[in-house]
């Protein structure tokens, strides 16, 4: 790692360490922050030079053979987002008593938007039983320099501020402390320091349709793409816009949009169906679908079609159906921005949407789990 991804991560984002003497050198400690970007663990290693840190990862990674390899020899342990796994915490354990140094990021996954996302309460848990040193970390021009649905990294001077250590023999009670924790991370990074702001990005457009799933101005899904990678357009509407390297989309003014505005507008849209007569919300032919087991193995099934109507998930594999209705489903993630993980009392399951926004998917199971209804038009 110290001769590989270290030099790469300083040659695409040049990160600064700022606040060194809070920096820890040695464990046992945790070490968590803020995720926007696949660097994020390499950034923290950057000036920790004595030892690597070992650290907990999404599962999702640890299917494929290289990059297995590659974390079980540093010490990354693999779990599953938002589901709880008593595994874990006999690992996590093992690499206090070994004093490691162990990176979390408690928000379960990397930010879309930059902003903070809501906080997994048992990892703070595990922090206050076990009374080691927790070291925040705010790595500040994580989200611009990569964002989550760009397909291209943008050239920039990413900070890592190193906050106080915390101890918990300093808080009356978890809450307190727990309310600690959460503030440390919980900033914007849509608008980190000018320091941190991107400098060039060839192609900084590339993957917007992944966050900007609906036309903003007809709310019809799948409508916005990118040409050339810069210049952003709607094919139903007059939605056009060149964006720049900070993720500000300019207009034909030059006046400069948050894309986040855009994104919360179509947020604020409600859901229309795909076809009101099939009650069917969103619909996606030729999705891949895997199984995990019980021992968290990836099993490939086949090619589906999937439907999600206003009351469940239904997969069509040749002749078996596979309904999950939406009381059923426990826990639902993204992984790498195209696959969505689905978890239920008896089953995980894993599909692809190549040419979709898993985003979307997710954000409607949730608005359908919360009770809302789609409409049939806008």
């Amino acid at each position: 790692m110290r001769k590989t991804i270290i030099p790469t991560t300083q040659f695409l984002f040049n990160p600064r360490i700022t606040n060194p003497e809070n920096m820890p050198l040695t464990g046992p400690c945790f070490i968590y922050g803020n995720h926007s970007n696949y660097f994020d663990p390499f950034m923290i290693n950057v000036g920790i030079t004595q030892e690597p840190t070992a650290g907990v990862m999404t599962r999702d990674q640890f299917h494929k053979t290289l990059p297995r390899i590659f974390m079980d020899s540093i010490g990354i342990v693999p779990t599953s987002k938002y589901v709880p796994e008593p595994g874990i915490i006999r690992s996590v354990i093992r690499m206090i008593d070994q004093k490691r140094m162990i990176v979390i990021f408690p928000e379960g996954g990397r930010r879309w938007d930059g902003r903070p996302k809501p906080v997994i309460e048992t990892t703070l848990k595990l922090f206050w039983k076990m009374k080691i040193p927790v070291h925040p970390v705010q790595i500040h021009g994580s989200h611009l320099s990569w964002p989550r649905w760009a397909d291209h990294f943008r050239r920039a001077s990413t900070e890592v501020r190193f906050m106080k250590p915390i101890q918990t023999s300093d808080f009356e009670d978890f809450e307190t402390f727990s309310n600690f924790c959460k503030e440390q991370i919980r900033f914007d990074e849509y608008d980190p320091p000018k320091e941190a702001y991107p400098v060039s990005c060839k192609k900084p457009a590339a993957g917007i349709q992944r966050l900007l799933y609906r036309c903003p101005e007809t709310g019809t899904s799948g409508t916005v793409f990118s040409p050339d990678g810069v210049h952003v357009f709607s094919r139903v509407a007059g939605f056009r816009y060149k964006m720049n390297e900070a993720s500000r989309l300019v207009d034909g003014d030059g006046r400069e949009h948050s894309v986040l505005d855009f994104y919360d507008s179509i947020n604020e849209m409600p859901m229309t169906w795909f076809d009101s007569a099939e009650r069917i919300v969103l619909q996606h032919n030729g999705s891949q679908i895997f199984k995990i087991d019980e021992e968290h193995q990836l099993l490939k099934l086949d090619k589906a079609i999937v439907e999600l109507t206003d009351e469940r998930l239904s997969i069509y594999m040749g002749s078996e159906k596979i309904h999950l209705p939406m009381d059923d489903i426990r826990y639902i993630s993204v992984e790498q921005n195209h696959k969505i993980s689905v978890t239920t009392p008896d089953k995980m399951l894993q599909f692809t949407l190549e040419g979709k926004s898993a985003l979307q998917w997710q954000n409607y199971i949730d608005r359908l789990k919360n009770g809302e209804k789609p409409i049939k038009s806008l």
